[in-house]
């Protein structure tokens, strides 16, 4: 039976992380580890989670104190040279998995030939109520199956790092996480994994890892949230383009399915940085005309082919308007009558 080695990275983290451990502790595959890896936490985040630990856990545990914040992928490196584990298991420490997801997969590892660097299952984001966990949005079921390593960054069916188990080795032979990135950093690690081995599916008919999103704090948008749009649309399209070695994707030869959900992502984060920013939207257009020099918006239909015939800026121009107004009469619906 495989050793799993579980990762956790902590940060501030006293006021959640029982219940991530809660929802470890309750697999029904006996044989893994906890390594948590506290980043520089201010508060008593080592001291709950030692007590909690060591009142009847039940597997074996260490927690890695690194002293000073050097930000989550430093924290899971830490961990990854403490592993000792076949395979590893990410798991954030306000988040949760199913009780299965290791019987389930390590099943799998089991038979995996040797080039399988990592298997995935399904996932879903999550909100923790009245501690309930409310799964939000649909279930994301990933398929890399035929596609190409640059796809582990685009869409929102893409491999999530907590929802797999990789292999250590492999892990290690692709030099762990990027600590220099502080967004994105989940997918750029399994694109390099990917580009090492395949990465293989285990289905599952719920989600397996529980992505917890936070109602007081939005992930992503202005200044208030937790990350900023500019810098993330703008360094996904980096890591696109530098997965793509800086070519055309008619030069990287993607299928059509490939090119298709990259340029609806293109134009997703095109319309996000259009919003928010004009320099910064057309920072980023002119980085996308590398993946295509025509590029145009993927949707909606109207927009794009408007955009063949006043330009790209000018046509999202028109679905920023048609945008605003239609917000602006659900406000007035809402409102109702004075």
């Amino acid at each position: 039976m495989d050793l799993i080695s579980v990762i956790m990275p902590t940060h501030n983290a006293a006021r959640w992380v029982s219940g991530t451990i809660d929802s470890l502790a309750a697999q029904t595959y006996p044989h893994f580890e906890l390594i948590v890896a506290d980043d520089g936490s201010q508060d008593d985040t080592v001291a709950v989670v030692r007590r909690k630990l060591a009142n009847g856990f039940g597997k074996p545990w260490q927690i890695l104190e690194l002293g000073h914040n050097r930000g989550p992928s430093a924290a899971r490196n830490a961990g990854l040279r403490a592993a000792r584990g076949s395979w590893v298991q990410y798991l954030d420490c306000d988040d949760f998995i199913a009780p299965s997801k290791f019987e389930l997969q390590a099943a799998y590892c089991r038979q995996a030939a040797a080039d399988v660097a990592a298997v995935y299952s399904p996932w879903a984001q999550c909100y923790l109520d009245d501690d309930q966990v409310r799964v939000v949005g649909k279930m994301s079921q990933p398929d890399m199956q035929g596609r190409a390593p640059v796809m582990c960054l685009v869409g929102m069916d893409r491999v999530l790092q907590g929802a797999a188990l990789t292999r250590r080795a492999t892990l290690e032979r692709v030099g762990g996480w990027d600590e220099a990135l502080r967004f994105w950093e989940c997918e750029e690690l399994t694109f390099r994994l990917a580009k090492a081995g395949r990465l293989e599916g285990v289905p599952s008919a719920a989600p397996l890892y529980l992505w917890r999103q936070h109602r007081d704090r939005t992930y992503i948008g202005d200044a208030a949230a937790r990350y900023q749009t500019i810098p993330v649309g703008l360094s996904w399209i980096d890591l696109v383009l530098k997965a793509l070695d800086h070519r055309s994707m008619a030069e990287a030869g993607l299928s059509a399915r490939d090119r298709k959900d990259i340029l609806t992502s293109t134009s997703y984060w095109a319309r996000e940085l259009f919003r928010v920013d004009r320099a910064a939207f057309r920072q980023f257009l002119a980085k996308a005309r590398r993946l295509d020099p025509k590029i145009a918006p993927a949707y909606p239909p109207l927009i794009a082919a408007l955009s063949r015939v006043v330009g790209y800026e000018a046509a999202e121009s028109v679905a920023d308007f048609g945008q605003r107004a239609k917000l602006c009469l659900r406000r007035l619906r809402g409102r109702g009558p004075s």
